[in-house]
């Protein structure tokens, strides 16, 4: 008797489980997410964000056509912008450590722009800046994964998990991400200067005179600027084109590094109108007088305005002064006016 029921009663339970499992089956479905409250002004803010500044933020997507398209059209106008805006602030950034290091170093100091171990130390210090900063926007200390998220920010691997639990965090979080990407700029700038010294070790110089300077947002050819530079001291434009960019500006690397005391002169300005055959003589003494036979009255005299100019060669067989011509075979020097 006691058998049966114990026999009834595990029966009765059994039916009574299966019968709450049909229920739960039948009219009880799964939970389904929405994707309308994924959104809100943290994510979109960092979502936007992150398009712009091409880290990406993997929390949320788009799942509409209409989103994408926005999206697309978004980072097409968008990022351009954002990269000229971090670009000119990295160029504010190192202006601004240019004036802190004239400021601790030497007045006569050379040095203008920063070099890489000033970038490295200023790295570092964004590091750890980030090492320290970056937890406490979790409410945890965790130096480690701090320095994790700062670098893959740094180098704009990509937006991370850094995502602030409070949303009045979220402009220190951008004003962070913005100042690192603006460190890379000039880490880029720095590292391009040195893998263009290494692709260029060893080669010869070639075309300079096509070769572009910019100052500010203008740029010159170098052709140009020498030009530009005879016409200022009034030389003309067949001599200042006989001039080998080549050699001159080989040789001005030399005395920037200290093999030359000075770059070799080929061309000079002589005040004044002399004879052919004095003129190896004042070449040897290395200037021309006012007048030949008064030396006392140099200061009293003025100049005259007739400008003889003269450039250095191998071979050449009459000198030209004015409209005289006179024969001097043994002169390396064509003078022209």
């Amino acid at each position: 008797m006691v058998h049966d029921f114990f026999r009834d009663r595990d029966l009765r339970v059994s039916r009574e489980a299966d019968f709450a499992r049909v229920i739960a089956e039948t009219c009880l479905t799964e939970p389904r997410s929405d994707p309308r409250l994924e959104w809100s002004f943290k994510t979109a803010s960092l979502y936007g964000f992150g398009i712009l500044t091409t880290l990406g933020y993997g929390k949320v997507e788009p799942r509409t056509p209409n989103g994408r398209i926005f999206t697309v059209i978004y980072g097409f106008i968008g990022i351009p912008v954002t990269v000229i805006l971090l670009t000119n602030l990295g160029r504010y950034l190192e202006r601004l450590t240019q004036k802190a290091r004239r400021m601790c170093s030497r007045p006569d100091s050379e040095s203008e722009s920063i070099n890489g171990t000033t970038l490295f130390f200023i790295m570092i210090l964004y590091l750890l800046l980030g090492a320290f900063f970056i937890p406490l926007l979790h409410g945890q200390l965790d130096f480690f994964n701090g320095i994790y998220f700062a670098f893959i920010c740094l180098t704009a691997i990509e937006y991370g998990d850094l995502v602030p639990d409070n949303n009045w965090y979220i402009p220190i979080v951008i004003v962070y991400v913005c100042i690192g990407l603006a460190i890379s700029t000039i880490a880029l700038d720095i590292g391009s200067y040195y893998v263009r010294k290494l692709h260029y070790i060893g080669q010869k110089l070639k075309n300079i005179a096509n070769i572009r300077i910019w100052f500010g947002s203008r740029d010159l050819q170098v052709k140009e600027l020498i030009t530009a530079v005879g016409q200022n001291i009034g030389i003309g434009d067949q001599i200042m084109a006989d001039i080998d960019l080549e050699t001159l500006v080989h040789t001005a690397i030399q005395v920037k590094l200290g093999r030359l005391s000075r770059v070799p002169q080929t061309h000079m300005i002589v005040e004044g109108i002399w004879p052919p055959e004095l003129v190896p003589l004042f070449l040897k003494d290395g200037q021309f007088p006012l007048f030949v036979d008064s030396e006392d009255d140099l200061l009293d005299m003025t100049p005259k305005k007739t400008v003889v100019r003269f450039q250095v060669r191998s071979r050449v067989c009459f000198l030209s002064v004015s409209d005289w011509q006179w024969p001097f075979c043994h002169c390396p020097i064509r003078y022209a006016c």
